[in-house]
């Protein structure tokens, strides 16, 4: 049985039992389970880039960190481990959501307005995604291909291969070698969907999720599984015309059989982990919103490097600048840059703690250069909304000509309305 845990990114996770003091707030797993992270985390060797090991009060913790998603266990329990945001019972959605415009992942099939995708666990969410993407090509006919086939056969057949025939049917005069090309399925698409509902049989608890991938267990019946992922992934670049109709379900499967989040997939312990840097999904979910929805932009670059921080060394430039969204707009170019950080709005001065806001020197210091280099007046710090941070900072001046904006972007809010919110703002100065 596969026992599920909810884990909030950032969060602490203890062992369950009993505290001399009041536990400190966090996710507790039973021993076994805790054992099993703690397992996990030794024998990973990048794992202290996820985890990082705590002493709260004095007993033994693990603390997540930047990271979203799924992690699969050695002893088959599953965290889910959620973005921490203002209203934490919107975290599953949100994440959902967010993942969709992850760039270079199948995640743009799930199907978030669905409220049963939301109660469902984000194991069982992604592999009824993944099903979505064959069911069609189920119904319209799996892809065939003719190939080459070198047989002994009875009766002539093709193209007649002599040298074969002397060296293979020297003493059966009844047999013919020859080489003909023959209609199958048995084709690297086809195996490699195959070896992902295999992979997937029996590690769904979801009975419509069982029943999917019997029923296409049973479409490719005729197919094998792949023998060699690498080599037929390859086959399938190489071809990539030909199975353009795949291109979801393949990605997909990919995923899912070699757990190919952006975290950690490496060390002795065999895990399916599909695993995000919060950082890089709300990026990407802000880039795609301001590709999409900046109104009349001339141009909307995201991650940009034609420039460098010193344009000549030793007879090169170094350094090569890398925003990560720039916009032209009319003869005015804006440097935008996310961050998922905390940003505390209250005005400096209440306390000792919010002179800086939360905002990290090196940021400031990297939109500066940005703004110099790009010749951009106007620049941007966006981080996202919390309770405190619902409305820009007073503007940062770095000279008479240069300003920061730092911004809040409201994730509770469709995308498209917070990037005409953006847009106006920013256009008005």
């Amino acid at each position: 049985m596969t026992f599920l845990f909810s884990v909030i990114e950032n969060g602490l996770i203890g062992r369950e039992g009993r505290w001399t003091e009041s536990p400190p707030a966090g996710t507790f797993l039973p021993d076994s389970v805790f054992e099993a992270l703690r397992q996990f985390v030794f024998e990973n060797e990048n794992a202290d880039g996820l985890f990082s090991f705590t002493v709260q009060k004095g007993r033994e913790c693990i603390r997540v960190r930047n990271y979203v998603g799924l992690l699969t266990l050695p002893d088959g329990s599953q965290l889910e481990i959620l973005p921490k945001i203002e209203n934490q019972a919107n975290a599953k959605p949100l994440l959902l959501n967010m993942l969709r415009y992850l760039r270079h992942s199948p995640f743009r099939t799930i199907r978030v307005a669905q409220s049963k995708a939301v109660k469902m666990p984000l194991w069982e969410v992604f592999i009824t995604a993944f099903l979505d993407t064959i069911e069609p090509l189920a119904q319209q006919g799996i892809q065939r291909a003719y190939v080459s086939v070198d047989s002994n056969e009875r009766f002539w057949k093709g193209k007649f291969q002599a040298t074969r025939q002397q060296r293979e049917n020297g003493f059966h005069a009844e047999r013919l070698a020859v080489m003909y090309d023959t209609l199958t399925a048995n084709v690297p698409p086809n195996r490699i969907l195959k070896s992902a509902l295999l992979y997937l049989n029996g590690k769904s608890a979801d009975k419509a999720n069982q029943y999917r991938i019997r029923q296409l267990l049973w479409v490719l019946d005729e197919v094998p599984p792949t023998e060699s992922i690498t080599n037929d992934l390859t086959a399938i670049r190489r071809n990539s015309r030909l199975f353009a109709r795949y291109e979801a379900a393949l990605l997909w499967a990919k995923t899912l059989l070699l757990g190919q989040g952006l975290g950690v997939r490496s060390g002795n312990t065999s895990s399916l982990s599909l695993l995000f840097p919060m950082e890089r999904v709300f990026e990407d979910y802000v880039a795609y919103g301001l590709r999409t929805y900046w109104p009349n932009a001339d141009e909307v670059r995201v991650q940009e490097s034609s420039v460098h921080l010193v344009e000549e060394h030793v007879g090169i430039p170094k350094f090569r600048l890398r925003p990560d969204i720039i916009i032209r707009h009319n003869d005015r170019v804006f440097i935008l840059d996310t961050k998922w950080k905390q940003v505390n709005g209250q005005q400096p001065g209440e306390n000792e703690v919010t002179g800086s806001y939360g905002i990290e020197q090196s940021d400031l210091y990297q939109l500066f250069a940005y703004g110099k280099k790009y010749d951009a007046d106007d620049l941007f710090l966006i981080y996202p909304a919390n309770e405190t941070f619902h409305k820009a900072l007073p503007v940062f001046g770095y000279d008479a000509t240069t300003r920061l904006h730092v911004v809040p972007f409201d994730l509770s809010n469709s995308l498209a309305g917070e990037v005409e919110k953006l847009a106006d703002y920013a256009l008005s100065y």
